[in-house]
């Protein structure tokens, strides 16, 4: 309801709703009353009641039409005589004017449906829902659907206990009536009326009504009126396709045998649709009535609608395929059965017909006749394999016609086959003959090895074994012939097919139904081999072998009952067990294939090999993964101690070397090892952690870590070593590489989580490292640093005990500590007397992510000692600890109450107000939105007392900003809801952040920012309209001037870029220009005044900050890049001239600016361009959308010139 209101205040220009709306709001607030649905009804109410036959009667129902719903029942029932009494007399004295109308039945349809069961039996209850039912048949198309949209909500809303609602018996009767009546008087038109609500609210009809109401509508296309037999038909449709109405069967028998009787000609392409549609859902209900009964009607029926598909029509053709497609699904399997041992049969004379289909008669309609043997592979199942032998084979000869329209369709014929009947089958009748010479009797198919591989499912595995398996070496010994005698095409052809023969492992594999007759030693054997033979087979081998095990697991645990599982798959929950154990006793040696196999291949294409290996681990006994383990580890244990310099930039086809190997393999095996193991693997990774030299070891190691802190086992060790660990992380801090940052302060959130709360030294210890952490160029590793913060702030204010006399560098004598959060809170300040700018800056970005989380922890002392220490950072020099400073206090203006800001409202306006004078308006943007923030919490007047006079413009220009861009808004509101019939609410536009304190750091939802865009002139094409969601986002290579890009050198990727870059030409002009930008010493080099400010940083710097000076050249040129919300990467592009509107502030600084070239198009009328049409709109206090061109001389000469068009006006 709020929503609705909310979309009405803002109209002051449009009608009366508005206003009624806020002399009602008004209304409420003298009276101190809350704006709940409740006050809104009675003041509504009362309003209305004095004038109903006012103008004001609209805008007041239309208002109750959206607060009535809103209402409690019990307010409904306790009011509902007196606001019956004031609609039924506001309908009748406005029954003229559809939109009070309308209104009015909305009101009737919520007090209505708020009544309960005893409510029903008095008259003035029914007097109102006879209103409701006939303006069903009124002759104004919106207030008819309103309606009936109110009738259908009433009925399908019985008050409980209820099943059938108490006026549905009058709907039945008042439907009845007037189809009687009107099919005297042969008023069609009103007839379809009557049956558009029937159609919606047959099946809450009571039974009793059925029978009159079937034999009514059954004498509606005697009428021979087209529309009003398509909408009797749509009646029964609703009506068979409910599954609650129980029929009476032989009176269903006797309706469904009716419509039968009355189907239309074949090439009615009005009404045979809608006659099908109700066929196919009478069969449906048929079926589920008498399953037996019902499939003897099947075959006639069939007939009869087959015979249509002469009719040549594509819309006749399509409804015949879906209805009998539908009436395929109502045979029983006893029928099918009954087929395959009689030679003349009713389902036998249906697949006849499915065949003649394919004859040069029906060939308009094959691509519908095809969907139609689709149907019946999929309902014969196993059976089609014998019966549709004929078919298949029609089917296989069309295929290998040149005409390729219908190739689809028959494709996926044949994969219906496959899937159903089975491989097997298939190929019996279409063999794939790749190995006979070509000739007319033995024609190659090798078009069916994709059509096998896409469609194999839950079929026979002995056949693969038994018929592909030597059909594939055969092929490969041919291969290998035509390679020995030069050959090469023909052995690359047969090589093909020996690999898209194996890639069928996969659909073999999936629930195979002789899994243990067809997997046998031999056969696994072979899989190994070709494993070890043919590398580009390894992963549809290993996909397969997966499979086995994850399908026969779920089958293992389904709870489907076991007849269901039978009929769909042929199995039980036995047959996957027996597969499990199977598959158990191959899982060692398959292990170590997939071991070896592991090792010989390149990181980047494992990642299957990992999969299966961890399959293969969920089934393998504790015994074989305990002596797995002992190999594994041993290995590792050798290789450690051979010296390593493999490096993956170097060569990355190369294998890594066995130690990387086997850490990779204890990662995987670390979930189900035993105790013993798990202890073993856990002493080996914490030695390897303090290996600096090796970066990928070490952070293996830290992923083996942070492995075994996700299972059950693994917690347990940790745990167990606690202690250790937390001895052995802060003994290796010193030593950890770049890459192994994010795998650290992995392990670092565990161990925080299962530290004791006895002993919590280990937080102040890794404090500052996570403080450190949250300015680190890597995206994933700030966001775990952040996240280990606010673990640790979870952990101390659960409470514990803070040992200091274990924390390195504290005296001995110092006393533990208390856990709270106001404790941990004093620990990060201390980060705040750091000696670098940097460890300030993460200071304050670790406390405001903090002061977020723990905001209603915190006391209100340590909240504005918080603050007033902000202060101090906030007017620094340096711009590191400025920009960490400014997000700290807009998180707290968010996040924080007004009270605890109030004290603090004038530092914080002096302090940022320091920041707008800046000027090289390095924080402009900040500043405003911060101001923007202000404003919103405590208001205009609040916050203009803290600024200065000088600084009033800088509040003026937000003021007016945000004015402006709310009448733009509302503006586009009102143009947007001229044609709308009814406000839909708008759902709030979705966060663009990942969470709720990146929103509220980096989130402006400023009015300012969106009218400063829009106001924005074209530049070069740099502000146009962002893309939608479904434009793909282009991607660019720079390439360089000395040559071609070469596309196989690893450094490409670092060229891809989604802007547009130069050429080198305007490249070199652009440096060029820069160069002249600035004066020259008598030496030539270039002579940069730097601020005062700028200088003593530099001077501050140390040798490691000076190395850095390509990084800061990097950035600053144009193709470098700067760091944005979230320290994330963002590609330098010409600036926007968003703060150049803030000129007003500082006049001298921006009156110093050079005048940026280029070519500025002012577009005419763009402000009368429709948002939903191609065309223009008239604007509400704005001229027509017409061309107003200046009456003078239109210039179009060549130069340096204005030009005049009739589409913008060009300044140059």
């Amino acid at each position: 309801m709020e929503e609705q209101l909310a979309k009405i205040r803002p109209q002051i220009h449009s009608k009366l709703e508005n206003q009624k709306q806020a002399t009602t709001e008004e209304t409420l607030d003298e009276q101190q009353t809350p704006r709940i649905p409740t006050a809104y009804y009675a003041a509504l109410l009362t309003t209305l009641d004095g004038q109903i036959a006012s103008p004001v009667a609209a805008p007041i129902l239309y208002l109750l039409d959206i607060v009535l719903p809103h209402v409690p029942q019990s307010i409904s029932r306790q009011r509902f005589t007196e606001t019956l009494t004031i609609l039924l007399t506001a309908l009748k004295s406005h029954t003229t004017e559809a939109p009070i109308v309308r209104s009015v039945l909305g009101c009737l349809e919520a007090l209505i449906i708020a009544q309960d069961g005893p409510t029903w039996k008095q008259p003035t209850t029914r007097k109102a829902f006879q209103a409701l039912i006939m303006l069903c048949n009124d002759g104004r198309p919106k207030v008819r659907k309103r309606a009936q949209d109110a009738v259908r909500n009433v009925v399908t809303t019985p008050p409980l206990p209820m099943v059938v609602h108490p006026a549905a018996g009058m709907v039945a009767d008042w439907c009845l009536q007037s189809l009687s009546n009107m099919k005297k008087r042969d008023e069609s038109g009103s007839a379809i009326h009557v049956l558009t609500l029937l159609k919606h609210v047959v099946v809450m009809l009571p039974a009793q009504h059925f029978n009159p109401l079937c034999e009514t509508l059954l004498q509606l296309p005697k009428m021979n009126n087209a529309f009003l037999t398509i909408a009797a038909f749509e009646v029964f449709e609703s009506l068979f396709g409910s599954e609650s109405i129980s029929f009476d069967e032989d009176k269903f028998v006797q309706v469904l045998r009716a419509l039968l009787e009355l189907k239309p000609s074949g090439n009615d392409e009005q009404v045979l649709p809608a006659w099908l549609n109700i066929v196919a859902s009478g069969m449906t209900s048929y079926y589920r009535i008498n399953p037996n009964e019902c499939t003897t009607q099947v075959p006639q029926l069939f007939s009869i609608i087959f015979a249509d598909f002469h009719s040549g029509i594509p819309k006749i053709n399509t409804s015949i395929a879906q209805c009998l497609s539908t009436v395929v699904r109502c045979i029983t399997d006893d029928f099918i059965t009954e087929a395959t041992t009689h030679k003349k049969h009713g389902l036998k004379s249906m697949i006849k017909l499915a065949e003649d289909g394919l004859s040069i008669h029906y060939q308009d309609a094959w691509a519908e006749v095809l969907v139609v043997i689709q149907a019946l592979f999929k309902r014969l199942r196993r059976s089609g394999a014998n019966l549709m032998k004929g078919v298949l084979s029609a089917v296989g000869e069309l295929r290998l016609s040149p005409d390729d329209l219908i190739k689809p369709s028959l494709d996926a014929t044949l994969g219906a086959a496959i899937t159903h009947a089975g491989p097997a089958a298939v190929l019996a009748v279409l063999p794939l003959n790749l190995e006979t010479p070509t000739n007319t009797k033995s024609i190659g198919r090798a078009f069916m090895l994709p059509l096998l591989k896409e469609h194999i499912m839950n079929t026979e595995m002995a056949y693969f074994s038994q018929e592909l398996m030597p059909l594939a070496d055969r092929l490969l010994q041919k291969s290998h012939e035509f390679s020995d005698a030069g050959r090469a095409i023909e052995s690359k052809i047969y090589d093909t097919l020996f690999q898209q023969i194996w890639s069928l492992v996969p659909g073999f594999c999936d629930l195979p139904t002789d899994l243990p007759q067809a997997f046998t030693m031999p056969v696994a054997e072979k899989f190994s081999k070709v494993l070890y033979s043919h590398p580009d087979l390894r992963p549809a081998i290993c996909q397969g072998l997966g499979q086995l095990i994850v399908k026969n697991n779920q089958l293992a645990k389904s709870d489907a009952e076991e007849d269901h599982l039978r009929q769909a798959y042929g199995l039980t929950k036995q047959n996957g067990q027996k597969n499990i154990e199977l598959m158990r006793s191959f899982a060692a040696n398959y292990l170590a294939v997939f071991f070896n196999i592991y090792s010989q291949t390149v990181p980047m294409y494992r990642s299957y090999l990992s999969d299966v290996i961890t399959t293969f681990l969920s089934i393998t006994s504790e015994q074989d993964i305990r002596t797995t383990y002992a190999k594994v580890s041993g290995l590792l244990k050798d290789a450690l101690e051979q010296p390593s310099n493999y490096s993956a930039a170097n060569d990355p086809s190369v294998p890594p070397p066995m130690s990387h190997t086997m850490l990779d393999l204890a990662i995987s095996m670390a979930p189900f090892l035993d105790h013993v193991s798990a202890q073993s693997l856990y002493q080996t990774a914490t030695s390897l952690l303090a290996r600096e030299d090796e970066p990928q070891i070490q952070k293996k190691a830290y992923k083996v870590l942070n492995q075994m802190a996700t299972c059950t086992m693994g917690k347990h060790v940790l745990q167990e070593n606690i202690e250790d660990l937390q001895s052995k992380l802060l003994e290796s801090t010193t030593a950890v590489t770049p890459s192994s940052r994010k795998d650290r302060l992995q392990i670092l959130i565990y161990t925080v989580d299962l530290l004791p709360t006895s002993d919590l030294h280990l937080i102040p210890s890794i404090l500052s490292e996570a403080v450190l952490c949250t300015k680190e160029v890597n995206e994933r590793s700030r966001d775990l640093a952040y996240e280990l913060l606010v673990d640790m702030g979870r952990k101390m204010a659960a409470g514990g005990t803070v040992v200091n006399s274990k924390v390195e560098g504290m005296e001995e004598g110092v006393q533990d500590v208390t856990a709270t959060i106001g404790e941990y809170f004093l620990m990060v300040t201390a980060g705040l007397a750091g000696s670098t700018p940097h460890m300030i800056s993460a200071s304050v970005a670790s406390l405001s992510r903090l002061l977020f989380e723990f905001k209603d922890s915190l006391a209100p002392n340590l909240v504005s000692d918080l603050l007033s220490t902000m202060h101090h950072f906030v007017i620094s020099s340096n711009r590191e600890i400025v920009k960490s400073s400014l997000g700290f206090v807009k998180v707290a203006i968010v996040s924080l109450e007004p009270a605890l800001l109030q004290n603090h409202l004038g530092d914080i306006v002096k302090g940022i107000l320091t920041w707008s004078h800046e000027h090289k308006s390095h924080f402009k943007a900040k500043v405003r939105h911060i101001f923007e923030r202000l404003i919103r919490r405590f208001g205009y007047e609040e916050i203009d007392k803290y600024v200065p006079e000088d600084d009033k413009k800088l509040l003026i220009n937000i003021r007016k900003r945000r004015e402006r861009a709310k009448r733009k808004k509302q503006g586009a509101m009102e143009v947007e809801d001229e044609d709308m019939e009814e406000d839909e609410p708008q759902a709030k536009p979705a966060s663009q952040y990942n969470n709720a304190y990146e929103d509220a750091l980096y989130g402006s939802e400023s009015e300012l920012e969106s009218d400063t865009e829009e106001a924005m002139p074209v530049r070069n094409g740099a502000n146009k309209a962002p893309k939608s969601k479904k434009e793909a986002v282009q991607s660019f290579i720079r390439e360089d001037e000395e040559g071609p890009l070469d596309f196989l050198d690893r450094a490409v990727v670092g060229k891809v870029t989604s802007s547009k870059p130069d050429t080198y030409a305007k490249k070199a002009a652009r440096v060029q220009s820069m160069l002249n930008a600035f004066a020259s010493g008598e030496d030539g080099r270039m002579v940069i005044n730097e601020t005062d400010s700028e200088a003593e940083a530099a001077e501050e710097e140390d040798d490691s900050e000076e190395k850095e000076n390509y990084y800061m050249e990097a950035q600053r040129s144009a193709d470098g890049f700067t760091r944005g919300q979230g320290n994330r990467i963002k590609f330098n592009k010409r600036q926007r001239d968003a703060d150049d509107d803030m000129m007003d502030v500082d006049i001298e600084t921006s009156s110093k600016a050079k005048k940026k070239k280029g070519r500025d198009i002012q577009r005419i009328g763009a402000e009368f361009k429709a948002k939903r049409a191609g065309g223009d709109v008239k604007r509400k206090g704005k001229p027509d959308p017409y061309a107003y061109v200046p009456l003078t001389k239109v210039i179009k000469k060549k130069g340096k010139h204005q030009k005049m068009s009739f589409t913008g006006k060009l300044n140059k």
